[in-house]
């Protein structure tokens, strides 16, 4: 593997000296947008090219496609997705065949799910659920969530969100338990705040503002390089900052998992160290202080961009990070432009998202905008 590499690497550096020069045109240093639509075809397409060369991990582009789907405004693929991921997961293939007819039943052994990424599953499908007003769906799936892992009681964004439709469903004694345990955790979410508010509903002492509307914004880091604060501004005030993260969703692996991936993790870091180490002294010997550039290069030629490889061993769009707002805002807003920073404090883009008209990219249900935004390079739009 590393001779080979290195051979693509000369072979590539020759190739591109005999070039004739071309002027370098930079992009801007931010991102201005945010767009799903491409990668969500790309992603629909590949589930159905996996499946049909047999490749055991199709599953896994059935689960990129569900979540971008999600981003691009589109439940009802979403929706979609995500179930007959799960379901052929469980090996129930003739009812995922009902979502997707180029499913056949077999017998082929399908890459199995980690108990991370079943638990996503069936949270961006109660997500899905209620952002399409189906409150009773959407707790299903939470439930369902909770039952395969009694530890998700500690996630937070799993309580947050089973808090939230029980809320809204009216059921406040179950909503006051799900909030109580998000102030036993010491979590990022403002808990105090939402204890308070299930208190005044229970009560019937909280008065509504007419004059405001509820905002619930989810950002989700695809991979640690964004993830950063992020700022919320509706129309032109600033009206809050999302931390960082407030949920890693840190399933614990099984013994069998957190083996695997241990040993995947480390044979593929030194297999592309090694590549990396030759490419830098063949590049700084041929062109003098641009070994690192050629060193990346030579990493990428053997093995492929890291961040469109993640699925390769698993899902790759799964979020290594969630954070979450909840906030009241004026109900004349016109629209909620995100400003995004990555973990060193620096500025990586933004994106503008109009709560009404032909043009809304957010999801509106029982008295609630939720605006959810997916950070990954491919999303980005200069």
């Amino acid at each position: 593997m590393l001779i080979r590499g290195c051979r693509l690497l000369l072979l590539c550096f020759l190739m591109l000296s005999c070039q004739p020069s071309k002027p370098v045109v930079r992009r801007p240093s931010y991102f201005s947008d945010l767009r799903y639509d491409k990668a969500a075809a790309k992603y629909k397409e590949r589930m159905e090219k996996r499946y049909e060369a047999r490749d055991n991990s199709y599953v896994l582009s059935v689960l990129d496609y569900a979540v971008v789907s999600l981003y691009d405004f589109d439940l009802e693929n979403t929706k979609k997705a995500f179930t007959a991921a799960y379901k052929v997961d469980d090996g129930r293939i003739l009812e995922a065949a009902k979502f997707y007819q180029w499913l056949q039943v077999d017998t082929r052994k399908v890459y199995k799910l980690t108990k991370r990424e079943k638990e996503l599953s069936h949270l961006y499908l109660g997500l899905a659920y209620l952002f399409d007003d189906n409150l009773e769906e959407s707790l299903v799936e939470f439930k369902k969530l909770r039952q395969m892992d009694q530890e998700a009681s500690s996630l937070p964004l799993v309580n947050f969100y089973m808090g939230l439709v029980y809320e809204k469903m009216g059921m406040y004694d179950d909503a006051l338990i799900e909030y109580n345990r998000l102030k036993e955790m010491n979590s990022r979410l403002d808990a105090e705040a939402l204890v308070s508010h299930i208190e005044e509903l229970r009560t019937g002492t909280f008065q509504p503002d007419s004059g405001r509307i509820e905002l619930i914004v989810q950002v989700d880091h695809q991979f640690a390089s964004s993830t950063g604060r992020t700022v919320a501004i509706a129309d032109d005030e600033r009206i809050a900052t999302l931390p960082s993260y407030v949920d890693k969703f840190e399933v614990k692996l099984t013994p069998a998992e957190a083996e695997r991936k241990a040993a995947q993790d480390a044979s593929a870091e030194a297999a592309r160290y090694g590549t990396r180490c030759c490419g830098g002294l063949l590049g700084e010997y041929l062109w003098p202080g641009h070994g690192a550039d050629m060193a990346d290069f030579a990493g990428d030629v053997a093995f492929g961009q890291e961040d469109e490889n993640e699925d390769v061993r698993f899902w790759g769009y799964a979020p290594v990070a969630v954070s979450v707002l909840r906030i009241q805002i004026p109900v004349t807003t016109r629209e909620i432009r995100l400003v995004f920073y990555n973990r060193e404090s620096g500025r990586i883009g933004s994106c503008r998202y109009p709560l009404s008209g032909s043009n809304a990219r957010a999801y509106s249900a029982r008295g609630t905008y939720f605006v959810i935004a997916g950070l990954a390079k491919e999303f980005y739009v200069y």
